[in-house]
């Protein structure tokens, strides 16, 4: 009994430990936002390749692969425990990376049908809700750099 006593007891202090619900600190965070700046840029890159693709199937394709980045960076940036302060920044960057990945979704199957890349390209430059969204990106990322929480760019 006491060794299962003294087991759960370093287990709760190892999760404890391991972050739990402590926030980072502004050290932490902002190296958290720079490895998840990473990951964008990646996102980011390989989408313009998608816009170079010499078929409407090929865009689609890395389209879908970007909105599933984008929510996928969504969800590790409302994951993260930032410092008080900075706590409305990140939730609206975190809704700005899942808005534009709703935006692209949306738009796919109107992008897909069309006959040409061109068409198609011109159909996903003319979508309001990724302006919107990319909009909700800056203003996110600028209040961070405001904060010092972001690389200045």
């Amino acid at each position: 009994m006491k060794l299962r006593l003294l087991t759960i007891g370093l287990v709760c202090v190892l999760a404890a430990g391991c972050g739990g619900s402590s926030r980072l600190s502004a050290s932490q965070y902002r190296a958290r936002l720079a490895a998840i700046g990473h990951e964008a840029n990646e996102a980011q890159r390989k989408v313009g390749q998608g816009l170079q693709a010499a078929s409407v199937a090929g865009l689609s394709a890395r389209l879908r692969a970007f909105a599933a980045a984008d929510d996928r960076l969504g969800t590790e940036i409302e994951a993260l425990k930032p410092p008080k302060d900075a706590e409305a920044a990140n939730a609206a960057l975190a809704k700005a990376e899942h808005d534009t990945a709703q935006a692209v979704r949306s738009a796919l199957p109107q992008i897909s049908s069309q006959k040409t890349v061109t068409k198609a390209l011109a159909l996903l430059t003319a979508n309001t809700a990724g302006r919107q969204a990319g909009m909700e990106l800056d203003a996110a990322l600028k209040r961070l750099k405001a904060l010092g929480y972001a690389a200045q760019s």
